[in-house]
């Protein structure tokens, strides 16, 4: 997604000592050294990592508002988490993805605070009765407000520490959309759990999943039936299949490193400065491969339900063109409706700021419950659209063609617009080029 950092000065934070940013690779996720071993984070540095992830999860990943309620009532301004770099994983510790699923009207209402912690008990409590050590690390499944505060949830009341990175680089529709699931890691056992209720009761099941797609239907299933929220586990794995150190180059290409240091590097400066052309500016220091594919206001947002998803529209204006992302939970594809022209398409991502404040917000939050959602985002609000180029690993070809589909489910649920599907995935620059030629 992202192009590569290049001696880049970044501000004294609380994570160590300020350091120049090493020389790094092209498409290199280390944004910033922050040398060996574990760090401590703060809940400062958590909401950092909430902003910079929101923005960077093109639309989904969960509400904005909601994980900030989730993240006041789950985590202390005591409390310490603990963040590891992927180079220097420990070969012989457990890990294991940690999610939460849920409808944000139930999760609004209360329910889901506690399902994902209760998947996390489970997992573990798995590996040691098969024999296992318990888990040591923690991995998100995406990039997304939500799902990159729940492992810190985990690492704030079990001290577990959470890898610095995840297998999307941005938010997805599908979990057989991961670089996980691409590489064939083993994903089983898969672990879903309730909320804790009045009792001190959870419900769980443990599921042998067919691939991640049947994952997903059975999770889904799972959460209709438990006041539409649930928390998930799976991937269990060690360090050894993640490590990307000199010795193990191979795990490159097993998911996205360093994401979280980079959502904590974005989300400082909006909060910090909530200035939007200045985090323009800041995006343009870090060499990022993006783009302002519009600026205007939200004038619409429509939503109509397929497969269990909410599939929608956004449509927005300048005065003079129109513009509409079309969404099935992410944002997937957006269209000059003026120009009759695509203007991004995934995998590339399509993310929200608005331009009074600099603030990211998802789908979700566009004309929210004000009195339920402290982030709510009113139509009638002036924005900035920035289109990020997919990191290279996210341009596989299996990938490219489950985006399309995805594409193609979305436009179908709005035949009226007369989109045209795209036969191909375009990327970004080229699109922009032909764009603006």
């Amino acid at each position: 997604m992202f192009n590569g950092f290049n001696n880049i000065s970044i501000e004294k934070s609380s994570f160590n000592e300020d350091k120049p940013v090493k020389k790094t690779g092209v498409n290199d996720h280390k944004v910033k050294d922050f040398g060996s071993g574990n760090y401590q984070l703060t809940k400062k540095d958590i909401s950092y990592i909430v902003y910079g992830s929101c923005f960077l999860g093109s639309g989904g990943g969960g509400s904005i508002g909601l994980t900030l309620l989730f993240m006041d009532k789950m985590i202390n301004d005591s409390d310490v988490m603990t963040y590891v770099n992927p180079d220097i994983l420990e070969a012989n510790k457990n890990i294991s993805l940690v999610a939460a699923f849920g409808s944000p009207d139930k999760m609004f209402e209360g329910f889901g605070q506690t399902a994902a912690l209760n998947a996390f008990f489970e997992m573990d409590s798995y590996l040691c009765q098969s024999g296992q050590e318990p888990l040591d690390y923690l991995i998100a499944i995406e990039m997304g407000a939500m799902n990159a505060l729940i492992p810190f949830i985990i690492s704030a009341q079990k001290g577990i520490a959470v890898v610095n990175g995840d297998p999307c680089g941005r938010s997805v529709p599908e979990m057989s959309m991961t670089l996980f699931n691409i590489h064939k890691l083993p994903l089983n056992p898969v672990i879903l759990t309730s909320d804790t209720d009045k009792s001190d009761h959870y419900q769980k099941i443990i599921v042998e999943a067919k691939d991640a797609e049947d994952a997903e239907n059975q999770a889904r299933q799972f959460t209709r039936s438990h006041n539409s929220t649930a928390g998930l586990a799976c991937y269990p794995m060690q360090g050894a299949d993640l490590i990307c150190s000199t010795l193990s180059d191979k795990n490159q290409a097993k998911f996205i490193q360093w994401t979280m240091g980079f959502a904590w590097n974005l989300g400082q400066n909006m909060i910090e400065s909530r200035n939007y052309n200045e985090f323009l500016g800041f995006l343009d220091s870090f060499s990022v491969s993006h783009y302002t594919l519009f600026e205007g206001i939200i004038t619409d947002k429509e939503e109509r339900e397929i497969s269990g998803f909410e599939a929608g529209k956004i449509t927005l204006t300048d005065g003079n063109e129109t513009f509409i992302i079309y969404y099935k939970n992410e944002s997937l594809l957006a269209w000059n409706v003026t120009r009759k022209c695509y203007l991004a398409m995934g995998p590339d991502s399509i993310n929200f700021l608005t331009q009074k404040d600099a603030q990211p917000f998802s789908n979700t939050d566009i004309n929210s419950d004000p009195e339920k959602n402290p982030k709510n985002i009113p139509l009638g609000t002036e924005v900035g659209i920035i289109g990020l180029c997919a990191f290279e690993k996210l341009r596989n070809a299996v990938l490219v063609d489950l985006f399309l589909a995805n594409i193609q489910e979305t436009l179908a649920a709005f035949p009226e617009d007369q989109v045209p599907i795209p036969s191909k995935y375009i990327p970004l620059p080229d699109l922009m080029s032909h764009y603006n030629g």
